[in-house]
């Protein structure tokens, strides 16, 4: 082989080397797409379980079995009155709840909840004070996930007579 050859056999295979080098970070990009699509989908499933949960439970401890007429009536703390997870009974026993959910084989996901009194007039306001509206944010997080899920629900106490 000649110089030139030479030169032509180091030109092509530097120009494999690159073709190469850009293949496998387009797949490695498309792949790290992928699996972060994939814990999304996972936490949003988490947080439509977690405020399906709650909104399937009473409004308040005190409207369980009776209904409530006056905001009075509603008890003045969120969260649980001494419940634990399994024996929560009403909307806002969510509220500063934590679960380590490791039932997925992919990856641990954290979730927290806060449950808040909110006014509902132009936009969701959150109060300190009692009213007809409680508002859920969940938030789901996991090592794995660049982002962390947050979804939101409002859950309003009708009674109809």
């Amino acid at each position: 082989m000649n110089t030139g050859q030479m030169l032509l056999t180091v030109g092509a295979l530097i120009l494999l080397s690159s073709m190469i080098l850009r293949f496998n970070r387009s797949v490695l990009t498309s792949d790290e797409v992928m699996y972060n699509s994939k814990y999304n989908v996972l936490a949003s499933s988490l947080c439509v379980s977690v405020i399906e949960e709650a909104r399937g439970k009473s409004f308040d401890q005190n409207t369980e079995f009776a209904a409530a007429v006056n905001l009075n009536q509603l008890s003045p703390k969120l969260g649980p009155e001494g419940e634990a997870y399994e024996d929560f009974n009403d909307f806002d026993d969510f509220n500063n709840f934590i679960r380590v959910d490791s039932t997925m084989p992919s990856a641990i996901f954290y979730v927290t909840s806060k449950v808040t009194y909110v006014e509902r007039k132009a936009s969701i306001t959150v109060t300190a004070n009692r009213t007809w509206h409680k508002m859920i944010s969940v938030t789901v997080m996991s090592s794995s996930m660049k982002d962390p899920v947050k979804m939101s629900s409002t859950y309003s106490y009708w009674f109809y007579r």
